[in-house]
C-alpha cells in the first residue's frame, strides 16, 4: 500500500508539471482549498504525532537531555525557519543575494521526506495512509505545479517525483529509530505550513476557499478517528 502510495504521489508531480497544464498558474482558490487541507492535516494530525515523538524522544534518552520532550518542537521550528531562509535567499530577502535555483532545495526536501516516512509507516494501516497520500500528496503536487510555471519546464514536477522515490528506496534501505522518525514528521510539519504560507496564500481573496479546504480535511481527519 505505501508503495502505491508514493507511485501516486510521484505520478501526480509529473502530471500537474505536464506542459500542456503550463498555460496559466491554476485559479487561485484551488491553491488556496489544496493548501488549506495540506495545513489541516499538519495541525490535526501531524502535530499530534509529534506530541508522541517528543515522548519517545523523552524516554530513549532516560533522563540525559534536558527538556528532551521539547526537542521535538524544535524541529518544527528549525522546519519553519530553514523554509524561510530558503526563501531569502531564492529572492534575496533581508540584503542577502538573490540565488533564484535554490527554489527547488525545499520542495525537494520535503518529498524526500514524504516518501521515507511512507516507507517507514505500517503497511497495514490503510486509513492512516490514505490521509497522508491525500493532503501531504496534494501539498507535495501543489509544489510541483508550482515550480513548473515558475520555471516554464515540467522538470520541477519530475525532479519531485524522483525525490519521492529516492525517499522512499532509503526507507526500504535503512529503518530508522522512531527517534528519527519523528524528527523527520516535524521538519515536514513545519516546512509544509511555511511554504504553503508564503507561497501559496499571497491574497486575502484566498481566505474563503482556504477555510473551506482546511474545514473539509479536519471533518474527514476528526469523522475518522
Amino acid at each position: 500500500m505505501t508503495l502505491i502510495a508514493a507511485i501516486v504521489i510521484s505520478l501526480g508531480c509529473i502530471v500537474v508539471a505536464e506542459p500542456r497544464l503550463l498555460g496559466r498558474r491554476w485559479p487561485p482558490y484551488l491553491l488556496a482549498a489544496g493548501a488549506g487541507i495540506g495545513i489541516s492535516y499538519t495541525v490535526v494530525h501531524l502535530l499530534p504525532e509529534i506530541a508522541i515523538g517528543a515522548e519517545i524522544v523523552r524516554r530513549s534518552t532516560e533522563g540525559r537531555l534536558p527538556y528532551a520532550d521539547l526537542h521535538a518542537y524544535l524541529l518544527v521550528l528549525i522546519g519553519i525557519i530553514g523554509t524561510l531562509f530558503l526563501r531569502g535567499l531564492q529572492n534575496g530577502l533581508h540584503g542577502m543575494t538573490p540565488h533564484p535555483q535554490v527554489r527547488i532545495v525545499q520542495p525537494a526536501l520535503s518529498a524526500l521526506i514524504v516518501g521515507y516516512l511512507l516507507a517507514a509507516r505500517d503497511a497495514t494501516e490503510l486509513g492512516s495512509i490514505a490521509l497522508f497520500t491525500l493532503a501531504i500528496g496534494l501539498h507535495v503536487a501543489l509544489n510541483a505545479h508550482g515550480l513548473a510555471t515558475r520555471l516554464g519546464s515540467p522538470l520541477g514536477g519530475m525532479m519531485l517525483a524522483l525525490a519521492i522515490a529516492v525517499g522512499y528506496a532509503l526507507g526500504l534501505g535503512w529503518e530508522a529509530p522512531s527517534v528519527v522518525v519523528a524528527g523527520l514528521v516535524a521538519l515536514l510539519a513545519g516546512g509544509v505550513m511555511t511554504r504553503t504560507i508564503h507561497e501559496v496564500l499571497d491574497e486575502e481573496s484566498h481566505l474563503v476557499a482556504l477555510t473551506v479546504g482546511v474545514a473539509l480535511e479536519a471533518t474527514l481527519l476528526l469523522g475518522l478517528t
